[in-house]
C-alpha cells in the first residue's frame, strides 16, 4: 500500500508525462459513444487521466474509484484545478465496484491491475456496471517486458528525480503484472468482447478494448 508521501511524490513525476494520459483519453474519446457519457476511472490514482479525458470530453461525468483516499483528494484537487466540475472520487476496490449494474457508458483503466487482489472477480465487476454496448479501455504494464530493460527504466527514473520510493513503487508493480493472454483471458471470462488491442509482446505496456455486448 502507497503512503501519502509517495502519493504525493507520484502525482508530481507522473505530470511531467502528460502525453501518455493525453493518448489514452483520445482512445477514450474515440471510442465513446455519447458527448455525455457517464466514465468510471477504475483506480483514478491522482487524477491526471481523468483530466485529460475531461479535456477531450467536456460533457462527461467521472466517477474516480480508488482504494487510498490520499490518491482521490489528489485527484479532486487536480480535477478541480482544471476547472472541471463533475467528478466525484469515491473509496472503492475493483473487486467490489459501489455502483449499481448496467450504470455506466464506459470504464478506462490505467496500471490499477497489478493491485487488484481478485482480477477475475474484478473484470466481472467490471461487467456487472457496465450498460449493454458500453465498453472498457484499459492499459496495463505487460508482464513479458524484459527485466533488462526494466532496470534502464529504473536508471531513468532515478535520473529524472522521480524519488527512490516512487521509482520502486512503479519497478515492484511489474513484479505484479499479467501478460496480454492472461488479460486476454480475464476479459473473455467475463463475457466482453475484444475489439482492439495495441502493443507489441515485448512493449512495456499494452491497451485492450473491450465491449458488453
Amino acid at each position: 500500500m502507497v503512503d501519502d508521501k509517495t502519493a504525493e511524490e507520484f502525482a508530481v513525476y507522473m505530470k511531467k508525462f502528460n502525453d501518455l494520459y493525453e493518448y489514452l483519453a483520445s482512445l477514450v474519446q474515440r471510442h465513446s459513444s455519447s458527448s455525455h457519457p457517464f466514465i468510471l476511472d477504475l483506480g483514478a490514482g491522482p487524477g491526471l487521466l481523468s483530466v485529460e479525458i475531461f479535456r477531450k470530453i467536456p460533457q462527461a461525468t467521472i466517477i474516480g474509484i480508488d482504494p487510498l483516499i490520499k490518491m482521490l483528494k489528489l485527484a479532486n484537487g487536480n480535477v478541480k484545478n482544471a476547472d472541471f466540475q463533475t467528478f466525484e472520487p469515491v473509496v472503492g476496490v475493483s473487486e467490489n465496484i459501489p455502483l449499481k449494474n448496467n450504470t455506466v457508458d464506459m470504464i478506462v483503466s490505467r496500471f490499477s491491475l497489478p493491485y487488484w487482489t481478485q482480477p477475475k472477480k474484478s473484470f466481472q465487476e467490471m461487467m456487472r456496471v457496465l450498460k449493454p454496448g458500453g465498453k472498457v479501455v484499459f492499459e496495463a504494464l505487460n508482464r513479458d517486458f524484459p527485466t533488462w530493460k526494466l532496470s534502464l527504466i529504473k536508471i531513468r527514473m532515478l535520473f529524472n528525480r522521480a524519488g527512490r520510493d516512487v521509482t520502486r513503487y512503479h519497478v515492484d508493480a511489474y513484479k505484479l503484472a499479467h501478460t496480454v493472454n492472461q488479460v486476454e483471458q480475464f476479459f473473455t471470462d467475463a463475457g466482453f468482447t475484444i475489439s482492439e488491442k495495441e502493443g507489441k509482446k515485448s512493449e512495456w505496456r499494452f491497451i485492450i478494448v473491450a465491449e458488453k455486448k
